[in-house]
């Protein structure tokens, strides 16, 4: 796929899937509020938002556990848990979903930036084996643009 290249803002020069992967709450809160509409393609835009809520566990047999702050209700941490593993039981508030969603540190809480600090090396474990990987144009590209890291949802 040929990725449609920012001219504008404090992103400009990158592509959607460089954004989503070093700036996912400025990503979440451009779509929420038109800012990239005329800008990408609309295609493009939905498919990145979709994707970005439906990666697949690279586990089999396990579900992604989100553990959320019980009282600011901020993202704290995600883990990878067999599906038989009982509930979460403490202060903490936990959401458990049969993909990962990149979206749930906004929506649980709006302009969440330590939440997708603590996030995105998670996921650079989960998807790419070290949270320490750099994700350069190349990576983040052919991660967005391979369908088989992604679930197939009709509902989003």
């Amino acid at each position: 796929m040929k990725w449609t290249v920012l001219g504008f803002g404090k992103h400009e020069g990158k592509t959607l899937p460089q954004v989503i992967f070093t700036d996912p709450d400025w990503f979440y809160w451009a779509y929420e509020n038109d800012i990239l509409k005329g800008k990408i393609p609309q295609s493009e835009l939905q498919d990145v938002y979709k994707k970005s809520r439906n990666i697949k566990i690279p586990l089999k047999e396990h579900h992604a556990e989100f553990v959320f702050d019980g009282i600011r209700g901020n993202f704290v941490d995600l883990k990878l848990v067999p599906i038989d593993r009982p509930r979460h039981v403490g202060s903490s508030k936990t959401l458990r979903l049969d993909r990962i969603d990149m979206a749930l540190t906004r929506y649980a809480k709006e302009y969440d930036k330590l939440g997708y600090n603590l996030l995105i090396p998670i996921l650079k474990e989960i998807l790419f084996g070290n949270s320490k990987v750099r994700i350069t144009k190349k990576r983040a590209e052919n991660f967005f643009g391979n369908s088989i890291n992604f679930h197939v949802r009709k509902d989003l």
